[in-house]
């Protein structure tokens, strides 16, 4: 029996990581979308225009080269952060809006197949 509940376990991790990856094209349509939005605070966007900056810039506080994974993940860390940080402390009533906007032009691209 717990062979089974492992199992479970395991594709329900699998399940979840398939279901983030998928929803990394309209997170960032999201983010987009929002850093050209009027309403959205721009202390915010700054915080973005830096993290980018930061990713872009040779000086890191973990050096790519020096340890290249590490380094990586690092820049990709501050970016995650940034953008979820955009997304999270706009306003609600912008972000919902961008949201079923992107919704609505995802089920419109893809009435050719249904």
């Amino acid at each position: 029996m717990p062979n089974n509940k492992n199992t479970h376990s395991k594709i329900k991790k699998q399940f979840n990581l398939a279901r983030l990856i998928y929803h990394i094209p309209n997170f960032i349509k999201l983010s987009t979308r929002l850093m050209k939005d009027k309403r959205v605070p721009f202390y915010l966007k700054i915080f973005v225009y830096g993290a980018i900056l930061y990713v872009l810039s040779p000086y890191d506080i973990i050096p790519d080269f020096l340890i290249p994974i590490l380094g990586l993940a690092e820049d990709f860390v501050i970016g995650a952060l940034c953008l979820t940080g955009l997304v999270k402390f706009s306003p609600d009533e912008v972000v919902e809006e961008h949201v079923k906007a992107i919704d609505i032009e995802s089920k419109n691209k893809f009435r050719f197949f249904r």
